[in-house]
């Protein structure tokens, strides 16, 4: 009787699962508005019918891929921050690793491109940011109490670096040439974070 009603639930999660890689290659490929549900479930070999038992229509198919995609790319992000020596270094290295992942169209277009076109700006904003903004927010803290940091205010610093890192991260996806722009906005950001660094170390020994 368990294994009976087990596996049903297991064929659905294979069958959303089959959904959500065919759907997340298309949008990948074709933008958003260029593929439909019939593509999906064409291509995944599903019916409509399997299609609507899982996702209310095509923008709630996206979300889920796009929330999925955006969860995987901060983890890959904070893994590479965990490197760094220093709480400032974490955020160098965090972000560093945000804008390379930026050049692959998995995350830059779906993520930076196609996000904003679907899901509309302020609600992309208020997905992506959470997760961002939560590593940024523990660099900076980190930082403040560590001493290599000094701010009055780290919330408006955080909203700063949020700002320009979400743009850094469209401008890096929409280039022509993604690995130049990221290598430049690289290079920029390491001066900015130094910059926050050398005037801590002066008012701290002023």
């Amino acid at each position: 009787m368990t294994t009976a009603t087990r596996r049903p639930s297991r064929r659905g999660q294979q069958t959303r699962e089959r959904m959500l890689e065919v759907a997340e290659a298309l949008f990948v490929e074709e933008g958003y508005q260029g593929v439909s549900i019939d593509r999906i479930v064409q291509q995944a070999g599903v019916t409509k019918g399997a299609f609507y038992h899982h996702f209310n229509d095509k923008l709630s198919a996206f979300l889920a891929v796009f929330e999925r995609i955006d969860r995987e790319m901060s983890d890959l992000v904070m893994e590479a921050a965990l490197t760094g020596t220093t709480p400032l270094d974490m955020i160098r290295r965090g972000m560093r690793r945000n804008f390379e992942l930026c050049i692959q169209p998995r995350y830059g277009r779906l993520v930076y491109i196609e996000g904003p076109a679907a899901l509309g700006w302020h609600e992309w904003l208020r997905i992506d940011s959470k997760l961002a903004g939560a590593i940024i927010n523990t660099g900076l803290q980190a930082g403040r109490d560590s001493g290599e940091l000094r701010s009055p205010s780290l919330s408006a610093l955080s909203t700063l670096l949020l700002g320009a890192i979400l743009q850094a991260n469209v401008a890096i996806a929409g280039a022509d040439n993604a690995a130049a722009t990221c290598a430049e906005l690289a290079t920029e950001m390491d001066h900015l974070l130094q910059s926050l660094h050398h005037q801590s170390f002066k008012e701290k020994t002023s």
